[in-house]
């Protein structure tokens, strides 16, 4: 009677737990719970069975994959949405509106005028299309600005849900420790638990391990406790405003800090990471980008004796300087009346002559030149005594921003006529055909000109191929960014997939398993019934 009683309510446990797999067989975060038997002993002979602790069925193998998938998916999840969101601001090639258009379009302006220099609505139209590039590189460093400044709020909302988190596993922590320490299960707060470190891989990746007593202590993946026997606490100093200029690398934004130590370079995955990334990293590179470009664009104007744009008030020193003798053929050094404000990397121009040459040596007032096309040879035509030349500094010394300070300058908007004689002219010209500068402007967007190897260019392009280059850039690394996170979630699915067959409720096993416990339970009735007749008969004897 007492092994089949034992039987019987064992059966009942089982059954209950059952029940409670089906009943949470879609609750998120849930996982099959089983209650093993044990066998009674009685001076070393089995007589009856009972149910041990209620446990989880659950590989932490693949528990420690899940949280790894996690953290990895949602640092490119934020990659590839901000790289999206960049990829439309910066157009498509095709598009009338991108900075690849705009920016031809100024050298059509300048090709039409070039056939007629002195037309005041040629002119205007030239000025219209420059102002049309300024505005676009404007309107893109403030998105770049703007998607770096989201991002910073963003990662104060990601501290704010770990540190949630944290709190939470460190509130089971206790609970679990406790239950156990009084012999109770604690399979559902294991479940709980293993909800907020999940919650928390998304965030920043982590790794875990348990104690005997329960406690799960969490840890960055370079070792950095976040969780022990205190709660570390994340903090993060956001800025009210990001300009282009400011950078973490610099010290101007912050990093992430666990209890006062930054640990940014320590954060391998999660959101964090891949918020990190875009605001110091993505959003900077493609700005970098942009001001070159920009400030190349200026540069060739400037050297052409034409400041369209506010390069000269902005970054470099735009002077002319008179030639003291003549420079021969293939020659590499010139002597100029007064080397004030000129410095070795600077570009030169000769006027009406092609060729930019980059300062090399500056040594009193003797120059050292090269082409800056980096060629070995010295200038390619003989230049007379007395020519006039004009400096600009390099544009990949140009500040960080200048795409977005990129403005027409208002003397050239004012007075048109210096489209055709120049900046340096003290007064309207008399040749009204002469299209010197427009055909040298011509020549800046024709020519191959080295551009850093960042955002898609590849060292000589001209200038509309390196716009183009840009755009492509955009798409490309979007492009990336998606099929990376398209494997790495198929990936996540293939291990979620896993997991639920080994520790989630098939609810048919369920049901089939209930039957079997069912018919033992029948059974077990079933001796019982037979005992108590068994000991009826004999009383029945007995009287």
């Amino acid at each position: 009677m007492s092994t089949s009683t034992s039987g019987m309510r064992s059966a009942q446990a089982q059954l209950d737990v059952i029940s409670r797999n089906v009943a949470n067989a879609g609750t998120p975060g849930y996982t099959r719970k089983e209650a093993p038997l044990e066998t009674i002993l009685a001076d070393n002979s089995a007589s009856g069975v009972t149910t041990g602790e209620v446990r989880r069925t659950v590989s932490r193998s693949l528990l420690q994959e899940l949280r790894s998938g996690t953290a990895a998916a949602a640092a490119l999840r934020v990659n590839e949405d901000y790289l999206a969101r960049l990829e439309r601001a910066f157009g498509t090639p095709g598009e009338d509106s991108s900075i690849a258009s705009t920016l031809g379009k100024i050298g059509d302006a300048f090709r039409s005028l070039s056939t007629e220099p002195s037309s005041s609505i040629l002119q205007q139209q030239a000025i219209q299309r420059a102002n049309n590039f300024a505005i676009g590189v404007n309107a893109l460093t403030q998105t770049i600005q703007t998607l770096r400044l989201e991002a910073e709020s963003t990662i104060t909302e990601a501290i704010e849900t770990a540190n949630t988190a944290l709190g939470e596993i460190d509130d089971l922590n206790r609970k679990i420790s406790q239950q156990r320490g009084l012999g109770r299960a604690t399979a559902d707060l294991e479940d709980r638990r293993d909800t907020q470190l999940r919650r928390l891989s998304g965030v920043l990746d982590i790794r875990t391990f348990e104690r005997a007593a329960g406690e799960i202590v969490v840890t960055t993946r370079s070792g950095r406790e976040l969780l022990d026997a205190e709660v570390g606490q994340l903090s993060f100093n956001p800025k009210p405003a990001i300009s282009a200029d400011m950078e973490y690398a610099d010290g101007d934004l912050s990093g992430i800090l666990i209890d006062g130590t930054d640990i940014s370079a320590e954060i391998t995955g999660g959101q964090l990471r891949g918020l990190l990334d875009v605001r110091d990293s993505t959003m900077v590179d493609a700005q970098r980008s942009l001001d070159e470009l920009a400030a190349r664009m200026a540069q060739n104007f400037a050297l052409c004796d034409l400041d369209l744009f506010s390069y000269d008030a902005l970054r470099t020193v735009d002077a002319t300087v008179t030639a003291a003798s003549s420079v021969a053929k293939g020659g590499t050094t010139l002597e100029v009346s007064s080397a004030a404000n000129l410095a070795v990397g600077m570009n030169l121009r000769f006027a009406n002559h092609a060729t930019t040459y980059a300062v090399t040596a500056v040594s009193g007032t003797t120059l050292t030149i090269a082409p800056a096309n980096g060629a070995p040879t010295g200038v390619d035509v003989a230049i007379p005594a007395g020519a006039r030349m004009v400096f600009a500094e390099q544009p990949g010394d140009a500040r960080t921003g200048y795409a977005g300070l990129l403005r027409l300058n208002p003397t050239v908007v004012a007075e048109t006529w210096r489209l055709r004689d120049g900046t340096s002219a003290v007064a309207v010209g008399t040749l009204s055909q002469d299209n010197t500068i427009a055909r040298a402007v011509i020549d800046s967007f024709e020519r191959v000109q080295p551009f850093s190897a960042s955002g898609g260019a590849t060292g000589g392009q001209t200038l509309t191929a390196v716009a183009g280059a840009l755009i492509v850039a955009q798409a490309s690394a979007r492009a990336t960014a998606k099929e990376a996170l398209d494997a790495r979630e198929n990936l996540n699915e293939q291990f979620d997939q896993r997991f639920s067959a080994e520790s989630g409720v098939n609810v048919d096993r369920e049901l089939a398993l209930m039957m079997e416990i069912q018919t033992s339970y029948a059974a077990s009735a079933k001796v019982l019934q037979a005992t108590r007749d068994l000991i009826d008969a004999l009383m029945s004897a007995v009287r």
